[in-house]
């Protein structure tokens, strides 16, 4: 769209869409995350797999609040 000169309001509201697909992606991928992966490292009860699960946890749903 850019190289075709179009009008940057038109750019924006396409480059809108696109973040926001990639929003829903993203929250699809933490949700399967913390259905598998997660659940699964909390169920081996291993003590390094829980403080290292949960600090990912903290630190994944830190960057996706914003």
């Amino acid at each position: 769209m850019v190289a075709e000169d179009r009008y940057c309001a038109d750019i924006l509201v396409q480059v809108s869409s696109v973040q926001e697909a990639l929003r829903g992606v993203s929250q699809a991928l933490l949700k399967n995350h913390l259905r598998h992966c997660a659940t699964a490292a909390i169920k081996s009860n291993k003590r390094e797999d829980n403080e290292a699960i949960y600090s990912e946890l903290v630190e994944l749903f830190g960057k996706f609040s914003r």
